[in-house]
């Protein structure tokens, strides 16, 4: 479209004046398109013909879905309407033959003589389904079937103009939004690099380092004092002494378990040359002599009691 131009031009330049009227009336339209008169109102004529039909199609189909519902959903439909109503359905949605429509003429007329009753009934179903659509549009305030024109036309309206605005507002909201969510964020990023910082390189960190330097520095002395305190104060005759005689008692100590442990193997030896079968008697001559070692010491308690 064309930019709007300030009046006093206008005013002062006539021709122009002309011109720009001529443009903005009869040779551009509204959104600056080029205007043609003829083929605008061809489109135009085509355009309103296109609804006509296209209500009439709808319409049309409507009824006929109505119609054939009628016989489920009407019980004060006669029962031998049931079958004219489904060859007429299948008549007008095209699904009987040109041939056959003359052996179907007398459900035609059946369908005719009774058309007042059908009417009656149909149009009880479409206000049914029109007070659902009333109810559908508006839950809680229902408009009146008459008045649903206008409120469908009030929620296409508001559908292709109120809702896209609201949508951008809330988009902007949505980004402003998510910007100061992204703020907050970074802000805690930063927070907590200082803390890392403050932790790893701050006064806390190098005083603990320092700390632990100092007492390594210190035990390494302490270490250094006792060794030289080791080299230059030798330890005193009597506790020379008694370590000498304690590796003396370890070593006799070694030498008899040496011993102990030589004659077990040499008598772990002669167990395995004696056998199975010699253990065997050993073990039953030990038993024989545990017995009469402890009848030997039964009878001399009974002399020493004097029974």
């Amino acid at each position: 479209m064309l930019p709007p131009v300030n009046p006093g031009i206008l005013e002062r330049n006539p021709n122009f004046a002309a011109l720009y009227k001529d443009l903005c009336v009869r040779k551009l339209n509204p959104d600056g398109s080029t205007r043609e008169t003829k083929k605008q109102r061809i489109h135009e004529e085509i355009r309103r013909n296109l609804t006509t039909v296209r209500k009439s199609l709808t319409s049309t189909q409507i009824l006929i879905d109505t119609l054939s519902d009628l016989p489920f959903k009407a019980a004060e439909l006669p029962p031998e309407l049931h079958s004219v109503i489904e060859i007429l359905t299948a008549q007008l949605s095209g699904r009987v033959s040109d041939d056959d429509r003359e052996i179907l003429s007398g459900d035609v007329e059946i369908f005719l003589d009774h058309i007042s009753i059908i009417s009656e009934l149909i149009s009880e179903q479409l206000a049914t389904i029109a007070s659902h659509l009333c109810r559908i549009v508006d839950p809680l305030n229902p408009p009146a079937i008459s008045l649903l024109p206008t409120k469908v036309a009030e929620i296409q309206e508001k559908a292709l103009t109120e809702l896209p605005a609201e949508l951008a507002t809330e988009r902007v909201e949505l980004a402003n939004t998510a910007y100061t969510v992204l703020s907050m964020h970074r802000q805690m990023l930063e927070s907590s690099i200082k803390i890392l910082e403050q932790t790893m390189h701050g006064s806390l960190a190098r005083a603990t380092k320092a700390k632990a330097e100092h007492l390594h520095a210190r035990s390494t002395a302490l270490g250094l004092q006792a060794r030289i305190h080791t080299l230059t104060h030798p330890p005193p005759n009597e506790f020379v002494n008694a370590l000498g005689n304690y590796r003396a008692s370890q070593g006799s100590t070694e030498v008899a378990l040496k011993n102990r442990a030589a004659l077990a193997k040499k008598a772990l030896e002669l167990y395995d040359r004696a056998g199975e079968r010699a253990m065997r008697d050993i073990a039953k001559r030990a038993t024989y002599l545990k017995g009469e070692i402890e009848r030997t010491r039964g009878e001399i308690g009974k002399l020493e009691r004097g029974e």
